[in-house]
């Protein structure tokens, strides 16, 4: 079973995803907020929901309006499933629960015409509503379709009788000349006024009572109105960063141009472009090398995103994608780590890659190490990733680690690099700094690639720090020193 933690879902990008979407209705704004993630047994389920995301996103050009009429009919929804629920129990509803049925059913049948014109374009599979009349006539039996809700004097002919009798009461309270005749109209009244709530509960209990079995096709249609609602947010969502459909594998991942939505706009608003990412990723561990903020983590958080939005019923963004289904989907990032049981930074890593464990071994799972055994001494630490790494070969699950740390990737599956600065010469950025007075640090970042190669053969991880040193200028001594360490 999937299971993110919030600190997680906002550090790879996922909640700053679901914060662009816009849910109109109560029930779509829960979806959101309460993300299902589709398991492996649940294909066909989701396989129907990619089609239908889909559907609803080629069609988003020709159907704006009515997505927009459609939205607008959601927002004015209440949610009225705690009042559903009480008619199941045969409990009786108030006066403003009936009311709030009422108006909701009114919506429900004037948003049913603009879902079934928009399935002439979309042909949505396994989502429909069921026809509110029956359950309208129960609420509303002269069929007057007012916004408001008030028990007919004729529901039964006591209350009719009861009503008469209070008019008449009423009537001669406004023409009566003496206190004492006053008086004795208004305790008229209130005894009449008793019968009259009597009377009326007997009716609510009625009307509950008779909604009771139509309550359970009313609750499915609140939950259709949400599952339209997310498809549709879903759709708009996959047109804005170029969501594609995947095919759902047995075991490969392949993801072709994969980008980050919120790193996306975060470089737009800089004047910068994402550089997709491309990866291919089968059983076993493969290793992403590359120099220290050199965009490896940007890579795997990437992957971490797609999976994820998959798994929940979104398209991918990529443009191309072949991706499995996995039970669980763990990440362990260094700067997630907690030490509030007081060990170390590396003792608190080790727990939490051992309880990470237990749950990769349980099913076909996806299994991300950012930066493993970093907060220990380097020659330590890669000896511990190295083993890691060979380890998790034999496990049954896709596992992805990044490494700044020499001879790890040699005991890896597959092994990927950070493009980096590889192909920038340090003599064309010193000149740039010279000529522009720019930051050093924003002129190198706008030069820094972020794409991934596939590595073939044994090969260390790139030298772009000692790269950045001469592009930043670092005294002449000193570049000395790190290169005769070389």
């Amino acid at each position: 079973m999937i299971n993110i933690r919030f600190e997680e879902r906002e550090k790879i990008g996922l909640q700053y995803a679901l914060e662009t979407l816009h849910g109109c209705s109560p029930f779509g704004q829960e979806k959101i907020r309460k993300l299902r993630y589709y398991s492996p047994d649940e294909r066909e389920e989701l396989e129907t929901e990619l089609y239908n995301v889909e559907q609803a996103a080629k069609a988003a050009d020709a159907l704006k309006p009515l997505y927009d009429r459609i939205g607008l009919m959601l927002c004015q929804m209440k949610d009225i499933r705690g009042s559903l629920r009480r008619c199941q129990a045969l409990e009786v509803p108030d006066h403003v629960e009936l009311f709030e049925i009422k108006v909701y059913l009114q919506r429900l049948e004037s948003l049913i015409p603009l879902f079934r014109q928009g399935c002439e374009t979309t042909h949505f599979k396994a989502l429909a509503f069921h026809d509110p009349a029956q359950a309208l006539e129960i609420l509303d039996p002269d069929k007057t379709r007012s916004r408001g809700f008030y028990i007919p004097d004729n529901a039964t002919p006591k209350l009719k009788e009861i009503r008469a009798a209070k008019k008449q009461i009423e009537e001669q309270l406004h023409h009566a000349q003496t206190d004492a005749e006053k008086e004795e109209l208004r305790s008229r009244r209130t005894r009449v006024c008793a019968e009259e709530d009597s009377e009326e509960t007997k009716v609510r209990r009625s009307m509950g009572q008779a909604l009771a079995p139509l309550a359970g096709d009313l609750l499915e249609d609140a939950d259709t109105a949400g599952r339209l609602d997310f498809i549709i947010q879903k759709a708009l969502f996959a047109v804005r960063y170029g969501g594609v459909r995947p095919e759902i594998t047995e075991t490969e991942l392949e993801l072709t141009d994969m980008v980050n939505p919120e790193l996306c706009d975060l470089l737009e608003q800089k004047g910068r472009r994402f550089v997709p990412v491309s990866i291919a990723l089968t059983r076993g561990a493969t290793v992403i090398t590359g120099a220290n903020m050199g965009g490896k983590s940007v890579a795997m958080k990437t992957v971490a995103l797609n999976v994820l939005l998959l798994q929940a019923g979104f398209l991918v963004c990529a443009k191309r994608a072949r991706m499995p289904l996995f039970h669980s989907v763990k990440m362990l990032f260094d700067d997630l780590q907690s030490i509030q049981s007081g060990l170390s930074g590396f003792g608190s890593e080790i727990v939490e890659f051992q309880k990470a464990l237990s749950e990769v071994e349980e099913g076909y799972s996806l299994f991300l190490l950012d930066e493993f055994a970093r907060g220990t001494n380097p020659d330590e630490g890669a000896r511990i990733v190295q083993a890691v790494t060979r380890y998790l070969n034999d496990v049954d699950a896709i596992s992805l680690l990044t490494t700044h740390y020499d001879k790890v990737a040699e005991f890896a599956h597959a092994h990927y690099q950070i493009i980096g600065l590889r192909d920038v010469d340090p003599e064309d950025i010193r000149r740039e700094l010279a000529a522009s007075g720019e930051d050093g640090v924003a002129v190198i970042a706008r030069h820094m690639n972020y794409g991934l190669y596939r590595v073939e053969g044994a090969s260390d991880c790139p030298r772009d720090a000692l790269n950045i040193c001469r592009m930043l200028s670092l005294k002449p001594e000193i570049l000395e020193k790190i290169q005769q360490a070389y």
